[in-house]
């Protein structure tokens, strides 16, 4: 067998083995309120791989962080469908929060930091949707 053969074949191998463990990784125990599944978390890598490996499971995913980065847990979210009506409260236990929801226009509110923000989110049948909320930092709110 030549050298390229094998090199070929290793990474092959390789690549399947990480594929395999992508779908073995500890992704926390979905929940549902009504007709809504959800997951939330990505505390350490391992969970944020989990995470990763389950998105397209999941039709709209929802990612808090500071502008510079900085990612947050315990985030307060409400998820309101086209009419306002709740569909969902809940506390995150991560950055991420990944729903399950019917096709229609959603209403994610985000309290954190003292801070509310709304967005808006459209999710179609066959495409999921993400949502990047975003605060300032605790130390750039201070140095204003």
């Amino acid at each position: 067998m030549y050298p390229t053969q094998r090199w070929c074949i290793a990474a092959l191998c390789a690549c399947l083995g990480n594929q395999c463990l992508a779908t073995d990784l500890p992704l926390p125990t979905p929940q549902t309120q009504g007709a809504v599944t959800y997951v939330t978390g990505g505390i350490g890598l391992d969970e944020v791989d989990a995470f990763r490996a389950a998105a397209q499971q999941y039709n709209l995913r929802v990612t808090f962080s500071s502008q510079t980065g900085e990612y947050y847990a315990g985030v307060k979210v409400t998820l309101r469908d086209a009419q306002g009506k709740t569909v969902i409260e809940t506390t995150s236990d991560g950055p991420f929060v990944y729903f399950n929801v019917l096709p229609g226009k959603y209403e994610v509110v985000a309290e954190n930091l003292g801070q509310t923000v709304t967005r808006s989110a459209q999710v179609r049948e066959k495409r999921g949707t993400e949502l990047y909320i975003r605060w300032k930092a605790p130390s750039e709110v201070q140095s204003q």
